[in-house]
């Protein structure tokens, strides 16, 4: 995830780096695996989405737009496949605190203070949607912001558009 003000100038290969690896890169995974995987008796396939497939944040458009895309596409195979012996499950994290999350471009300011969920819960809450059949896992804040894109869409945009607007002051 990175940071892309649209109002400056930017690479297009900077852009569609970012579409290829979160977006194009498992599409491409599938369509290769996705015989083989046919053949088994039970087979699983896991994509990584973001919370932010549900509320695009607006100081990463690209990135917002890829996993909503993922989102999208895992939904389509999942139907797609729903008389196979293969499983289609979406993990959808919310911000996770690794390097990339804190030691990234985005300050403190951009996120709003918020605490990215520690890795250990991720894979706590992960392993036990699995165990419990879920075909979509949205741990901690993941599942608010489905939530909140269902109920009040508006609001919670305008939330993660304050970094924004401080931007262009």
């Amino acid at each position: 995830m990175r940071k892309l003000n649209l109002n400056e100038p930017h690479g297009l290969t900077d852009v569609t780096r970012e579409i290829d690896i979160n977006l194009s890169g498992p599409i491409r995974m599938i369509e290769q695996f996705l015989p083989h995987l046919k053949k088994q008796k039970k087979a699983a396939i896991i994509n990584v989405s973001s919370g932010l497939a549900f509320v695009p944040f607006p100081l990463s458009p690209v990135y917002s737009a890829t996993k909503s895309g993922l989102h999208a596409f895992t939904e389509c195979l999942r139907i797609q496949l729903k008389n196979s012996s293969v499983e289609v499950i979406e993990l959808a994290p919310p911000g996770t605190e690794t390097p990339l999350f804190r030691g990234g471009e985005f300050t403190d300011a951009d996120i709003g203070g918020t605490k990215g969920m520690e890795v250990s819960d991720l894979i706590t809450h992960t392993i036990k949607g699995l165990q419990r059949g879920r075909t979509e896992i949205r741990p901690g804040l993941s599942n608010v912001l489905k939530i909140m894109s269902r109920v009040a869409p508006g609001f919670i945009l305008s939330q993660l558009a304050k970094p924004v607007d401080k931007m262009l002051q």
